[in-house]
């Protein structure tokens, strides 16, 4: 959840996010969000495989001010 300066919900003009995968040097993937009124969402992502991947979330709250964090995240292999 994201909150504005009053501490309200801010309109997000832009969601962006991204993964990669550092030892096979797979990504950035872009996850391609849509907005979707009240909630982004991403129709077509898939993951190739499973390992630990780098998350980059950037977020346009204005024409020209924008944050990004990355954190990691580990995928595990489907179960046989």
């Amino acid at each position: 959840m994201m909150y504005g300066p009053d501490a309200g919900i801010p309109t997000v003009p832009e969601l962006r996010l991204t993964l990669t995968h550092r030892a096979p040097k797979i990504g950035p993937l872009d996850a391609e969000l849509a907005d979707r009124k009240g909630y982004w969402a991403a129709d077509r992502l898939r993951i190739p495989l499973p390992g630990t991947w780098t998350v980059n979330v950037t977020v346009r709250v204005t024409g020209i001010d924008q944050v990004t964090v990355s954190k990691t995240m580990t995928i595990q292999p489907p179960p046989n």
